[in-house]
């Protein structure tokens, strides 16, 4: 099978091709296809028409694609509406109405945040859980899917919940607090509440589903995929001091208000039955290599930037997280 994956150049997309790969598939790569309209040497999805993926879908045998382009982050998208929305509901409707041409299946990286915000706060959330976002993200992110959904015969809608896994990652607690730390940042704003519990997968892992949901071609289903293993935020906090050999909580400036996820756990129960997939790496071998790869990384790698640019502009990212219920 011939995968093509969006987004490659990003967080989870320069780990999927490995994933696919050890099933005994072949991945091609974006970054290398020479699309007409790049950004940074990689597809722009928003701006390559639908016959300019149908002529490369066609040149290149695709068998599968799998669309993870998208902008990521409640914050990011907030700064970025207009590019954001060219990317995360524009492009993914020029790439399925191709895919759609040629009878090629779709799978869609989805996100946990489309979900109503009370039931964050009760009990694990499962696929049958209200779906409502609050967040201009989750609102979009939902839009890719309903476009998944009514264009392409054959689709999967693949939910994660806080990856993380070192370079590439740049939202979650663990990049930013790593990378500031590493860069001896005086403070850095954290839009979440210490006291709350979140469930944190490391990307190898969700990766590794994603490859295993097409493999086992279980179109027309979406899925939950966590670790389920909610740990609440300030004991991550004391794991990563342990990691590093700093107390981190000196450089964190919390937001709890603006924790509008609250206790966050996503049921994977329906995915696990179905394909006996378990996550693989724990949290604390998940940390090390986080951190390793952090200390190891390029200049050009920074989680930060985004928040940087809004203290620049005199932006309070704080209005774009609604309060908490």
């Amino acid at each position: 099978m011939k995968v093509f994956v969006t987004g490659e150049a990003g967080f989870i997309g320069r780990n999927l091709p490995s994933s696919f790969e050890k099933l005994g598939h072949s991945v091609v790569s974006g970054l290398k296809a020479h699309m007409l309209s790049t950004h940074k040497g990689e597809p722009c999805v928003h701006q390559n028409s639908k016959e300019q993926w149908i002529k490369f879908f066609s040149d290149n045998s695709i068998d599968v694609v799998v669309h993870n382009a998208a902008v990521v982050g409640t914050d990011v998208v907030a700064l970025n509406q207009k590019e954001s929305t060219l990317t995360n509901v524009m492009g993914t409707h020029n790439i399925c109405q191709a895919a759609k041409s040629l009878s090629i299946p779709v799978c869609y990286m989805g996100t946990s945040v489309i979900y109503d915000t009370p039931s964050y706060q009760e009990s694990a959330i499962t696929e049958t859980s209200d779906i409502n976002p609050s967040t201009f993200y989750g609102a979009q992110k939902l839009s890719g899917e309903y476009v998944v959904k009514s264009t392409v015969k054959e689709w999967l809608i693949m939910r994660p919940l806080f990856a993380y896994g070192g370079v590439g990652d740049m939202n979650s607690l663990i990049a930013k607090t790593f990378y500031g730390y590493k860069q001896k940042e005086n403070e850095i704003d954290m839009f979440l509440d210490p006291h709350k519990s979140k469930d944190y997968m490391h990307v190898e892992d969700f990766c590794d589903a994603v490859a295993l949901a097409c493999h086992q071609g279980l179109w027309g289903n979406d899925y939950n995929v966590s670790a389920e293993e909610p740990i609440a935020t300030w004991q991550i906090i004391e794991k990563m001091s342990g990691v590093c050999g700093y107390d981190l909580e000196y450089i964190l400036k919390w937001h709890p208000e603006t924790d509008y996820l609250g206790n966050h756990v996503l049921s994977s129960e329906k995915f696990r039955k179905k394909t006996g997939w378990t996550p693989k790496r724990t949290f604390d071998t998940g940390l090390v290599k986080s951190w390793r790869s952090i200390l190891s990384a390029k200049k050009s790698y920074n989680p930060l930037i985004h928040l940087q640019q809004a203290r620049q502009k005199g932006v309070d990212l704080n209005q774009f997280f609604p309060q908490k219920m």
